[in-house]
């Protein structure tokens, strides 16, 4: 099951996967830490992680609110260190905000194995270094961060963006033989076909 949360400024997608056991991931939790532990405490659900699409600052703001409240691990690419680690480059400070996350962050790759859940980690950079999405096949889901929006894709003008990478990730996503329900950080859900064979930006 799945709640979208819209937190923040920038209308950011914080996303709580859940199941009936009451165990859930908390995906890119933005801002508004209050506002997301209040449906986690609301359902009584068991937090076991965060995962993180990218470093930007709209994407990591309530991390460390959440992992104070919780103890629970952050998961984030070993690419996007720089980013969660420095205010400039996460964006935070240009915002005002100048920020970076305290709590420690487990730095991953290519897939995710927490008890008996299963992530696939495909690095899809181009709007910042170390921009990842998550597919969760149990339930055909695939998180893509800023990656991938419905008819858009992310920009590529920020501090450690790419437009060659940017292109390369389109490719690859192109290439993915799945059709997952494609769950942005911002905008409405779709389908990853519909994008392939829809979005002017595959074309």
């Amino acid at each position: 099951m799945i709640k979208k949360l819209i937190v923040g400024s920038i209308l950011t997608n914080c996303y709580i996967l859940y199941f009936e056991n009451y165990d859930c991931f908390i995906i890119d939790p933005g801002d508004n830490g209050n506002k997301i532990s209040s449906f986690i405490d609301s359902h009584s659900l068991n937090p076991i992680a965060i995962l993180l699409t990218h470093g930007h600052f709209d994407h990591i703001g309530a991390v460390d609110y959440l992992t104070n409240k919780y103890h629970i691990p952050v998961y984030a690419h070993e690419y996007s260190k720089e980013l969660l680690l420095n205010d400039k480059l996460n964006l935070s400070y240009e915002f005002g905000k100048g920020f970076v996350i305290k709590s420690k962050i487990n730095y991953i790759s290519d897939c995710l194995d927490i008890n008996h859940y299963h992530f696939d980690i495909y690095l899809c950079e181009g709007h910042c270094v170390g921009s990842v999405m998550y597919y969760f096949k149990q339930e055909n889901l695939l998180f893509t961060g800023d990656m991938l929006f419905k008819g858009s894709i992310g920009r590529d003008d920020f501090p450690t963006s790419s437009h060659h990478q940017m292109k390369e990730s389109i490719e690859f996503i192109k290439n993915l033989n799945i059709d997952p329900k494609v769950l942005p950080g911002h905008g409405e859900s779709t389908t990853l076909q519909f994008e392939i064979k829809n979005n002017h930006f595959f074309k």
